[in-house]
This record gives C-alpha cells, sequence and structure tokens, in this order.
C-alpha cells in the first residue's frame, strides 16, 4: 500500500508540473490571438461587419491553435449574422409597408378585376381603357396584374381580316408585335372582334416604344387578308405609360416580400442553430 500511494503522488506532482508546463504554452498561444479579437470587437461595436468578418478570416490563418480564442470568434461572427439578418429584416419590412402604401394610393384611379373562382391574381387596368367604355372602339389596351405582368391587347372591330401582328410607327420611327400566345375571335356586344394579347417579356420594345411616344401614333393590323390601320388615341398612349410604371412598382413590391421571406428564414435558421448551442445535451 506504501508503495502503491507513492507511485500515485508522483503521478500527480508530474501532472501539476505538466499543467504548469502547458499554461505558460497555452497563454503564449492565446494571448496575441486575444489582443487581434479586441481589434474584431471593436469593428463590431462600431457596426462594421464586413471588415470584423474579414479580421476574423486573417485570426484563423494567423493563430490556428489558438482554439479558445477562435471558438470565441465564431461566436462572434455567428451573432453578426444573426443582426444583420435582423437588420435586412427590419429594411425589408420598412420598404416594403411604404411601397404597399403607395400601391393603395395609386392604384385608386384603376379598375381592378379579379373573379374568385377562376383568377389567383387580381389584374388592374387603366379607367379610360374600360371595354364599356370602348365597345365601338379598335384600340391597344394595357393590363397588369399583382405580380407585375404586363399584357397589351389589341382590339380589332369589323369585318373579318385574320390579322397577325401589330406595327405601331411615330415620328418616322416604328416597333412590330408579333409573338401572340392568345389569339380570340368572336363577338363582344354584338360586333366581331378580333382579339390579339402580347405579354411584356416577348415586346417589350414594342410597349415602351409607344409609352415613350410624343406625337401622334399610328396602328397597323398585318398579315391578314387585308391591312387596316388607325390612330391611337393619346388617352390610350398615357394609360399604357401609367400601365408600365404600376408594373414597376408592383415587381419592387413582389421582389422586397422575396427577399423579406429569405431574410425571415435565415434569421429562423440562425436563431434555430443559437437554439441548438445553447441547448445542454448539445455536446452529447
Amino acid at each position: 500500500m506504501k508503495n502503491v500511494a507513492l507511485v500515485l503522488l508522483s503521478f500527480l506532482l508530474a501532472c501539476q508540473l505538466a499543467g504548469c508546463k502547458n499554461a505558460p504554452v497555452e497563454s503564449a498561444v492565446e494571448e496575441p490571438a486575444k489582443i487581434s479579437l479586441d481589434v474584431v470587437k471593436a469593428e463590431i461595436e462600431k457596426g462594421n461587419f464586413n471588415r470584423a468578418k474579414s479580421l476574423i478570416d486573417s485570426l484563423r490563418r494567423t493563430h490556428p491553435k489558438a482554439y479558445k480564442t477562435l471558438r470565441e470568434a465564431e461566436e462572434l461572427r455567428h451573432g453578426m449574422l444573426v443582426m444583420e439578418k435582423q437588420r435586412d429584416v427590419s429594411f425589408y419590412e420598412k420598404e416594403l409597408e411604404r411601397l404597399t402604401a403607395v400601391r393603395d394610393s395609386v392604384v385608386a384611379g384603376y379598375e381592378y378585376r379579379k373573379d374568385p373562382k377562376f383568377q389567383d391574381v387580381g389584374i388592374y387596368s387603366d379607367a379610360s381603357q374600360s371595354l364599356s367604355k370602348n365597345s365601338a372602339n379598335c384600340f391597344l389596351r394595357a393590363t397588369v396584374n399583382e405580380l407585375g405582368e404586363v399584357v397589351l391587347t389589341s382590339y380589332y372591330r369589323g369585318k373579318r381580316i385574320g390579322y397577325k401582328e401589330v406595327k405601331v410607327q411615330s415620328g418616322g420611327t416604328y416597333a412590330v408585335a408579333e409573338k401572340s400566345p392568345n389569339v380570340w375571335t368572336g363577338k363582344e356586344f354584338g360586333v366581331y372582334v378580333e382579339r390579339h394579347d402580347f405579354k411584356y417579356d416577348d415586346n417589350k420594345d414594342f410597349m415602351e416604344f409607344i409609352a415613350a411616344s410624343s406625337g401622334a401614333v399610328s396602328v397597323e393590323l398585318l398579315g391578314g387578308s387585308s391591312p387596316f390601320s388607325y390612330e391611337l388615341r393619346a388617352s390610350d398612349v398615357n394609360a399604357i405609360a401609367r400601365i408600365l410604371d404600376l408594373s414597376d412598382l408592383l415587381k419592387a413590391i413582389v421582389q422586397y416580400r422575396e427577399e423579406l421571406n429569405k431574410a425571415r428564414y435565415s434569421l429562423q435558421f440562425l436563431s434555430n442553430s443559437n437554439a441548438r448551442h445553447a441547448s445542454p445535451d448539445a455536446g452529447e
């Protein structure tokens, strides 16, 4: 028993001596890293997150064995990510609220149509281009849905001609719309109609040309049994320009809503990650 006690005492003394030897070594590794970490903390307090994250990357390269300090640095990095996402969420919420208020004030001058049975998204049109007010007119009518997607519809009323393209001309220049995903013929208000829908994405230059026209705009319907032309009213040109402006606003709302959802999802993910790290069972 006496020999066992001596062996145990010798072992404990050796451990203590080893600990004393390791302490200065660990201090020599950690202290310089902690000095660098203090700089990181100062940048965080200033709100310079990108600079702080860059300094943490540098800290990992210059002090790869300062494990305690590096662990604290990564915790700071994670905290910065949370703060950045909180900032993003706040920004997108405020912008979305502002844009929604602008939209609500703007659309008061538009007609809104949505059939709950057949439509998931409502459609806006300029009041001057109401179908009931234009039952006898050949004209170009612009509409935009709540997602900001614009459609320009060419309405022709008269004898059957079977046109395929629409050409607009103003000031010696012209543009042509020819990609129509939807063509309809039939009677509206007792009058024969040939109707072509043109999507903005397929005919951007055509619609922008009309909206930017400052003078008279002539319309030609081509590709049918006989060409037909008419003057586009100034009110229609203005209505098309207004719809394109409304489209930009609606698209911005859609974009900010998507960005807000992504920021909220990222923040939730980071918060859940924090909760897992903080759990007493996380290390088990």
